[in-house]
């Protein structure tokens, strides 16, 4: 064998090895921003947007006077759940958020109900196990739809995330509307007025609202002389009770005099909490107020006898 050709033989055996080929780099599934946004898929033009913390509502002691009756209410779907399923819904759910519109319809309101904290794989495994026991459900695809009692709005939902259930409730609810409902993200981030009431807005309290003009639910104050544009706030339950309102009128004027009318009126509440204060910033009408553990519980036994209750 000639030399040379000994050499391209070695050369061909004892050759480095070729590089191993570089694999693409695994990639994240892709999770919609709205899952971790707290105004994630409520919609533009929602007249009432509000959300609870319920990890803080859980925490309060108000809760446990009212948690009883919530559960009885709700008594007949929790049992289902609880032991045909063994999950437990309300102990894990964190959060919920929604933006209603159409508040007076005789259906129902229309809009979108977003609940964080629940265990998608578990809430899906019980469906499996009830499925065909309620004839108004059906599930498809990872989307359930519940065709509405007679005058009632139907409802579709599904998961945007792991634990991100998103509720569409309107005359149209479908597997599609919901769908782009969630393809939107946060909508409700373009809107700037919306964006000006809600930087008023303290969201780390246990629950707050926006409620904008859009909708009738201000008209009922336009019946008085009160023109107003806006009306948000928020409520905390981590010590006793807390709370603050915006109304949002039609110039500074406005909330200057019914500020100066309103506090003539505070004389009775003062004796019953620990602070009170009606004032006007700028075009704002504003209220506060502040209890004691004390004083919550003998307002809540103070309107269970007006209203009938123990």
């Amino acid at each position: 064998m000639r030399p040379a050709l000994v050499l391209c033989v070695l050369a061909a055996c004892f050759h480095d090895p070729a590089p191993a080929p570089v694999a693409p780099p695994v990639r994240a599934p892709r999770v919609n921003p709205g899952v971790y946004d707290p105004l994630g898929f409520l919609p533009v033009d929602a007249e009432v947007v509000m959300s609870v913390d319920v990890n803080q509502l859980r925490a309060s002691a108000l809760w446990k006077q009212f948690e009883p009756a919530v559960s009885a209410k709700a008594g007949d779907t929790l049992g289902k759940l609880r032991t045909q399923c063994g999950v437990e819904l309300l102990p894990s759910v964190k959060q919920i958020a929604m933006g209603l519109q159409r508040l007076g319809d005789e259906r129902g309101p229309s809009g979108v109900i977003v609940v964080r904290g629940l265990d998608r794989k578990a809430f899906w495994a019980c469906v499996e196990q009830l499925r065909g026991a309620d004839p108004r459900v059906m599930v498809a695809n990872g989307v359930m739809l519940v065709k509405g009692e007679p005058g009632q709005n139907p409802v579709a939902l599904t998961f945007a995330g792991a634990s991100t259930m998103v509720l569409v409730t309107s005359p149209t609810a479908s597997p599609d509307e919901l769908e782009r409902v969630i393809k939107r993200g946060a909508p409700l981030r373009a809107s700037t007025a919306f964006l000006e009431t809600f930087g008023r807005i303290e969201p780390h309290r246990t629950a707050w609202f926006a409620v904008n003009s859009s909708g009738k639910t201000l008209d009922k104050l336009a019946t008085l002389g009160i023109r107003a544009t806006a009306f948000s706030g928020w409520v905390d339950l981590a010590n006793g009770f807390a709370a603050a309102a915006r109304l949002r009128l039609d110039s500074e004027d406005s909330a200057r005099n019914l500020a100066g009318l309103g506090q003539a009126q505070l004389g009775q509440v003062k004796a019953l909490v620990e602070e009170v204060e009606l004032s006007s910033e700028d075009a704002d009408l504003v209220f506060r107020v502040v209890m004691t553990q004390e004083q919550l519980e003998s307002i809540v036994r103070m309107f269970g006898v007006f209203a009938g209750g123990p």
